[in-house]
């Protein structure tokens, strides 16, 4: 009898918890594949479903690391989550007849654009390359995408497996925590400053919870700035899927006030179906992509990007208002049902690359 057919999942850059890969692409793989997962350490708080294999050393090594599984490790199907594997990935599809699968996350070009570890006059240049290596991608691999906007990028039409979460992976919802919750990297692009800013404005102050990622140099300039204009901050730090969301579950509010850059313009943050779909009441900003998105939902106020005040002012009137959470969790369980990553749809894609 046949075996199960062998996959690699792969990332040097992504946190080994990024919801994306580990809780979606991953798990909803590992009913039909024997996964073999490839991460920097820690790894995964979460086992049980995949070997993991550690890629040591910084960023340039772990590169390097990856490099050898995928042209020289054992599997049938592959799937490469970072941009800057793809030619590692090339390589590998051009020497050893691979099938590997690129899931864009993101609209790199524009990510580069106002990436900080990129000097300033290479950004537009990089931001081709990063261009050229997707139509690379597109003409030698597989590749899917996390948002129907990212057709931008391409020639042609490609699978979406749109970022929703996972069947079962929110908490129902919960009784008003009286907190404002964000759960994302802790980052200038993603609005940090800017929701300290927010808390500082409220007519009626609200603790202000952050779970996620954050360099220890913006830690501390957030905590510095909470402690002058008077920010009741609390930085959770990562955490499993899971708990992040049961954390968001008590919020007053979910904040989702990103800034106005290529990346996020037309971007459909997961948070906002995640606050959604736990029946949390939405502060969003006024962005295309995430105005699209939120057109008919109850319990969501757009603001302009980048206007702390306004923001503020959206937080108070659901503050103020019970009926707005209580109408947030009326139209919980139809967006938490609706809205689920197609895990089914994600396992026959990949089957069918491994010829079964």
């Amino acid at each position: 009898m046949e075996g199960r057919p062998r996959l690699l999942v792969l990332t040097t850059v992504h946190d080994p918890d990024d919801p994306r890969v580990r809780e979606r692409t991953l798990a909803s793989l590992a009913e039909a594949f024997d996964v073999t997962y490839a991460t920097r350490p820690p790894g995964p708080t979460r086992g049980g479903d995949h070997s993991w294999v550690e890629l040591r050393g910084g960023r340039v090594r772990r590169w390097f690391g990856a490099l050898r599984l995928l042209v020289a490790g054992r599997y049938d199907v592959a799937s490469v989550h970072d941009p800057e594997l793809i030619p590692a990935a090339l390589a590998a599809r051009l020497l050893r007849r691979r099938r590997i699968v690129v899931d864009v996350h993101e609209h790199v070009p524009g990510q580069i654009l106002h990436k900080d570890w990129v000097w300033r006059p290479l950004r537009r240049p990089v931001a081709w390359l990063a261009r050229r290596s997707l139509r690379l991608a597109e003409r030698f691999l597989d590749v899917t995408l996390a948002e129907d906007g990212y057709h931008v990028l391409f020639r042609h039409r490609h699978r979406v497996f749109p970022n929703h979460p996972a069947d079962g992976a929110l908490p129902a919802p919960s009784p008003d925590g009286g907190l404002m919750a964000y759960v994302g990297v802790v980052n200038e692009y993603r609005g940090a400053t800017l929701m300290v800013e927010a808390a500082a404005a409220l007519a009626r102050p609200l603790p202000l919870v952050m779970v996620g990622r954050v360099t220890d140099e913006k830690a501390a300039e957030l905590r510095d700035l909470a402690a002058r204009r008077g920010v009741d901050l609390t930085l959770a730090g990562p955490k499993p899927h899971r708990e992040a969301m049961e954390a968001a579950a008590a919020g007053t509010v979910g904040l989702a006030l990103m800034a106005d850059v290529p990346n996020n313009r037309w971007s459909q943050p997961t948070k906002l179906w995640e606050y959604l779909g736990m029946g949390v009441p939405l502060v969003a900003s006024r962005l295309p992509g995430t105005e699209a998105a939120m057109e008919g939902y109850e319990a969501v106020r757009l603001v302009p990007p980048g206007d702390a005040a306004a923001a503020a002012a959206a937080i108070d009137e659901i503050a103020a208002d019970p009926s707005i959470r209580e109408a947030a969790a009326a139209q919980a369980p139809s967006i938490a049902e609706g809205l689920v990553w197609p895990a089914g749809e994600v396992r026959a894609h990949y089957l069918a690359l491994a010829g079964r």
